[in-house]
């Protein structure tokens, strides 16, 4: 039974980090997402402002 418990410690383990490295990624692909939507809604008030200065 200790050898069964050492390898589901095993297993935990390697799906942890597998796990983690998975989570790492997500968030560095939302911290892009975040940046291309404040890039974004920062454009459209540009362009907003430009609109209203030329009427």
């Amino acid at each position: 039974m200790a050898v069964t418990n050492m390898l589901n410690s095993s297993d935990n383990v390697k799906l942890l980090e597998k796990l983690q490295i998975e989570n790492r990624l997500l968030m560095e692909e939302n911290k892009k997402l975040n940046d291309t939507v404040g890039w974004m809604h920062d454009m459209i008030w540009r362009l907003v402002r430009t609109q209203r200065t030329e009427r």
